[in-house]
């Protein structure tokens, strides 16, 4: 056999052991008693909103967060604007009160916002907002109730898309409702490593004794959920908090968004390649291998795959062209071509473990969809992401790939 069957079949088999193992612990966590806080017991919390330019979502954003449930007495809001040059800050200055502090200062970027902010709280927990994020009223309240437990550091929300437009907007809808199965897997076994950006929980007691946010990190978020597994504490996941979160409609946004991401991933993780061990129980030992190594076939295969279709459609055509076939007949195309296809389709064996994992996806967006309530569109999304999400991954990975290997320059925005 050669090497890329062998590389092909084993990423197959790679795969089929990860739908395996997040499938046993998302049912497995079931089973599991939390300690959480009563109503009596929610302890004073701040939610700070960093922001830059956006004046389009900002007055959405906090009336998101002041149409909370949380009690008012115990819930401040803390806005950092950081030297917007639109409207962001009059905006913002309009929601000023003794729940809402407005600050403002020359632009450092959303670390050093946070890290202003976080001096300044009062909170026991500290909640970080994007400013084009909106919350259900119960989100706050539902996230905060797992700091009872003593190790718990961080918790994080279902995150979702705001109502997804166009190809790219369904394609991550179904990719962000995906990460809702793989985060309740990862919760059980205490491997979450991801904090969203756009709407986290902390102890403050953690940037206390171990700084704040790193203001030199293009994905600060990242490193901070690192640096909580790190330190051996816990990162739990609150499923029943729905947060939304207007994603990219335009290919280069969304492109510029994915680098910084991928790019953040791979310096993050050489930064605390420590965890690679079996120190940190199933997420040293299996969950962050396990992602490295998926990354690797995930591009490998889908490079191979559509430089071998490009190929092969071109030895189709040579052929085709050599029996003179009559491509202007649709009799003929539909009578020979469309069978060929199907046959050497469908008889390849790696199109038919695709075809399974495809089943399997499409049964954990279902129940995905389900678990946070009702999302629409998910007939007209499910075959966009299944037709690009493997292609546009691969490419936005070899993208990224190519900046930290050449250590090329990667920024917010």
């Amino acid at each position: 056999m050669e090497l890329i069957s062998i590389v092909i079949y084993l990423s197959v088999y790679i795969g089929l052991v990860a739908t395996s193992f997040y499938a046993l612990s998302f049912f497995a966590d079931k089973k599991k008693e939390k300690l959480l806080y009563s109503d009596d017991e929610l302890p004073k919390t701040t939610v700070i909103i960093p922001a830059l330019n956006e004046e389009k979502s900002v007055k959405r954003t906090l009336d998101s967060i002041l149409a909370s449930d949380y009690p008012k007495d115990k819930l401040e809001i803390i806005f950092v604007d950081d030297g917007s040059t639109d409207k962001t800050l009059s905006i913002a200055k309009k929601f000023q009160s003794k729940q809402v502090r407005v600050f403002t200062k020359k632009n450092g970027g959303k670390g050093s916002a946070l890290n202003l902010a976080i001096k300044k709280s009062r909170g026991e927990v500290i909640f970080t907002m994007d400013a084009d994020t909106f919350v259900e009223p119960h989100c706050v309240k539902e996230m905060v109730r797992y700091f009872k437990d003593k190790k718990v550091m961080s918790v994080i929300p279902s995150m979702l898309t705001h109502k997804p437009k166009g190809i790219l907007q369904r394609i991550q809808q179904a990719e962000y409702l995906f990460g809702l199965f793989i985060r309740k897997a990862f919760s059980s076994v205490n491997a979450v490593h991801i904090t969203p950006g756009a709407f986290s929980a902390y102890r403050k007691t953690f940037f206390d004794k171990y700084g704040g946010y790193d203001e030199t990190n293009i994905t600060e978020d990242l490193e901070m959920s690192l640096r909580i597994q790190y330190q051996g504490f816990t990162i739990e996941y609150a499923p029943n908090a729905p947060v939304y979160t207007i994603a990219p409609n335009k290919f280069m946004p969304l492109l510029v968004q994915r680098r910084r991401w991928y790019t953040g991933l791979m310096r993050n993780t050489w930064k605390y390649k420590g965890m690679f061990s079996p120190k940190y129980g199933d997420l040293g030992l299996f969950i962050l291998p396990l992602a490295w190594i998926s990354i690797f076939f995930s591009v490998f295969t889908v490079t191979y795959l559509a430089i071998k279709t490009l190929f092969r459609i071109q030895a189709e055509l040579l052929f085709l062209s050599n029996i003179q076939f009559d491509f202007l007949s649709s009799v003929s195309i539909n009578a020979y071509v469309i069978e060929r296809f199907l046959f050497q389709f469908f008889t390849n064996p790696i199109v038919i473990f695709l075809l399974f994992f495809l089943v399997i996806l499409a049964v954990y967006l279902r129940y995905a969809a389900k678990y946070v309530g009702k999302i629409t569109g998910l007939t007209i999304t499910l075959p966009l992401f299944f037709m690009f999400f493997a292609l546009l991954f691969g490419f936005w990975w070899l993208i990224s790939i190519f900046y930290v290997m050449f250590n090329r320059k990667v920024v917010w925005r």
